[in-house]
Formats: structure tokens, sequence, C-alpha cells
């Protein structure tokens, strides 16, 4: 049923001779799919999904490339990463979404809110042991949104600088799964900002859009991605602080290293930093007299994972 439902409202008629359903069957099954966490829309003149929501038949003639052709979509699950996980078969590029996770979860198995109304979906990636990988995430989950910039190791932050999104990596295997949220209509925490505060967005279009830059900045030369990266991050130049498991750094970020590390110098010297979360300081830009053009990637943060019944396409 909900693979056959319009983006936007058909008048009941025309769903029943669709379905072969009466009025009141259909209702009772659309309640149910409402229920279960999917945008439907259900109004006396008619029923249909929500505009621009991310099922398979508004997805599909927007995709331009090969990821998300094999696509799973969820209303709840605890988290697409443990959905695509559990996905034996899946293919290279093969995606799960859900309109909400119940246990979703950021690096460091921190919670990850997930409002309905967002993005938080899942890829599956062949392991190549690209340590830029988050970097060239990072470039198309701008290139999609359109607006802010690039916080590292892997956020994208609103121009105002509030969270808009952010990406986490796993691997097993030789697999890896790239975890994806975005706040598309709902901010899910104070401090966080939704994407349509900066700019008109629906949901599907930026998820294809996503998918094709992805595919995009998979290919392109580490050169390349270093640069596009620092032409559009808003951490170098700045004061942080960086905690990687333990330990704390704070200082100055200086620079981006070949393997894609944060170069920061803090009172007892410059250290390369390869994964932690970063807090830029509310601080006038420094600006380092030893700062060159340097080079940088990191661990993750962003979406989280899980496991869920629910439609899909293939």
């Amino acid at each position: 049923m909900l693979f056959l439902l319009p983006e936007g409202l058909a008048e009941w008629e025309i769903l029943s001779a669709k379905t072969g359903l009466s009025r009141a069957e259909l209702l009772q099954t659309l309640l149910q799919l409402k229920a279960e966490g999917f945008p439907v829309l259900v109004e006396e003149r008619g029923a249909g999904l929500a505009p621009g929501s991310p099922a398979p038949q508004i997805l599909f003639p927007l995709l331009r490339g090969k990821f998300g052709r094999a696509y799973r979509y969820f209303g709840f699950v605890t988290s697409t990463q443990d959905v695509l996980r559990a996905w034996q078969d899946a293919p290279i590029g093969a995606v799960v979404l859900a309109e909400r996770q119940t246990r979703g979860r950021g690096r460091h198995g921190r919670a990850w809110e997930s409002p309905p109304g967002n993005l938080y979906f899942s890829v599956l990636l062949g392991k190549d042991a690209d340590p830029l990988l988050s970097l060239r995430a990072g470039l198309a989950l701008l290139e999609a949104a359109k607006v802010g910039g690039l916080k590292w190791p892997n956020d994208l932050l609103a121009p105002d600088g509030r969270k808009l999104g952010g990406i986490l990596v796993e691997a097993e295997g030789e697999r890896i799964f790239l975890g994806i949220g975005i706040n598309v209509h709902v901010p899910p925490l104070p401090t966080s900002a939704a994407l349509a505060e900066f700019r008109e967005v629906q949901r599907a279009q930026l998820l294809a859009h996503f998918l094709w830059a992805l595919e995009t900045w998979l290919r392109e030369k580490k050169e390349d991605v270093l640069l596009a990266w620092k032409e559009r991050n808003v951490t170098l130049g700045k004061k942080v602080v960086v905690r990687t498991g333990k330990e704390v750094f704070e200082g100055i970020a200086l620079a981006l290293g070949e393997e894609g590390e944060l170069v920061i110098r803090t009172k007892t010297g410059v250290h390369r930093i390869y994964a932690g979360d970063v807090v830029l300081c509310a601080t006038d830009d420094v600006k380092d007299p030893e700062v060159g053009e340097g080079e940088a990637e990191g661990g993750g943060s962003g979406h989280g994972q899980g496991k869920g019944p629910g439609p899909s396409a293939k």
C-alpha cells in the first residue's frame, strides 16, 4: 500500500480503484502506516504521502547514479546502521532510511535524537581504507545542503554555527556503513538548526542530491578532496578544544594533514589528531604566523544505528 501512494493527496475514489480496497479498508491501512511512522496524509478529500517524502516511488525518479537503487525504507527502526548491517546481500551503494530511530547513536555511543521530518539513513560502501572518507562524505553533504560549512572531522554547521548534520563511519569486515543524519525540518536540540530555516528543501530531492554527490566525491583525487574541504571548512584558523579518548588538546587548528588529520598548535607543541571531537571556541579567529596551507580527516560524528521491521524496495 505504501508504494502505491502518490506524493500529495489523491481522491479516495482514485485510491480505491488503484488498490481494489474500499474507503474503510483504505483508511484502516493508512492509519496503520501512519502509526508505524510513515508520513501519510489522511484528509476528508483524499490521502497520500507528504510532499518530498523519501518513499521509493518519489525517490527513484530523482536518482542519477547507482547509489540508492537498492533501497529499504522504514518508519521506525532502532538505527539504520544496524538494519544495513543485517542486510547481508546488499550491494555497494545500498541505502537504508528510516523516518524515526528509537536508539540512534553518534560517535562513542552517544544518543542521536531522531524527530520526524529529517533524514536518517545509511549507505553501504566497500572497504578501501580511504582515510579521507569522512571528508568526502562531508563535502557531499555540504553540496546537497547548499548552505553552511564543514567542521572537522565530519559535521555540517549552519551559517550561524549551529549543527545541521553529521556523519558516522563504521566498518565490519569488507563493508563500510556510512551513517548520515540531516536536520531538514526539525532541529532535534535547542542548539541545532534545520536546513529549512535557510532555504526551501524537499527531503527526497536532498537525499538524491547527496547520493549523487557522494558517488562523485568518492571518485575525486585525494589532493582535490583536501583542497575542496579546506575551502569549505569552518575549523582551520580557529581556537579549538579536541578530545581524543582521555586526552584533551586546546590550541589553534593550523592545517589539514595528508591523511585528513587535524594539525593543531598547543602550548606544548604541534599535534596531529586523527580522530576526535572538536569544539570551536567562542573567540575571534586567531591568525598563527606559522599557519601554512596544510591539509585533514578524522573519526566521525553524527548518525545512529539499528534494526526494525518495515517495507523495502530493491
